[in-house]
């Protein structure tokens, strides 16, 4: 997957995804409605094993965000800079970016200091697809789900599913700065 498309979101779509070809994404962002975020709680410089990012909240009630980190590029370095949205479904957590007409989006956990992300399992939503569970299109790679609705995700997240994230393979970014 090129850099640009899998750059989209924290740059976990950088990290978690730069390492394989097939995707999750929706045609809706994931989650029930708009998670409310703080500045002090999300913004700041975050770093993972090796991409640091910058996050600025841009509107705390609709939990919107601007992240930004540099690539190199063409024999130099290029800013590349996203919007997401972090969103809710009961107690779970959702983030979302737009790339083209797809939001990809994975499960978030945010602790004092740390930020936990887990991509959806392609391989599993692919099943889900085609056994019509869930609404979508398959392409080669990717899964490209419908809007999800309340029963979808309480299906998706619910401990009697096969497993529908990588929870073996979470990325996790840690605070270094305000």
């Amino acid at each position: 997957m090129e850099m640009a498309r899998v750059g989209a979101f924290f740059a976990l779509l950088t990290s978690a995804l730069i390492f394989g070809c097939a995707a999750v994404s929706s045609v809706e962002p994931v989650g029930e409605r708009p998670k409310e975020i703080s500045q002090n709680e999300w913004g700041g410089t975050w770093i993972n094993k090796s991409h640091p990012i910058t996050i600025q909240v841009l509107d705390e009630q609709k939990g919107l965000l601007q992240v930004a980190w540099v690539e190199e590029k063409e024999g130099g370095f290029k800013i590349e800079s996203y919007q997401a949205a972090i969103r809710e479904s009961g107690e779970w957590t959702f983030g979302n970016v737009k790339v083209d007409s797809s939001y990809y989006w994975a499960l978030i956990k945010k602790d004092a200091g740390q930020i936990i992300f887990w991509t959806p399992n392609p391989v599993q939503f692919r099943k889900m697809v085609e056994t019509g569970v869930l609404r979508g299109k398959l392409g080669k790679y990717d899964v490209i789900l419908e809007k999800l609705t309340t029963d979808d995700l309480k299906g998706i997240l619910s401990s009697d599913k096969e497993v529908c994230f990588e929870w073996q393979n979470p990325v996790v970014f840690f605070r270094l700065g305000k």
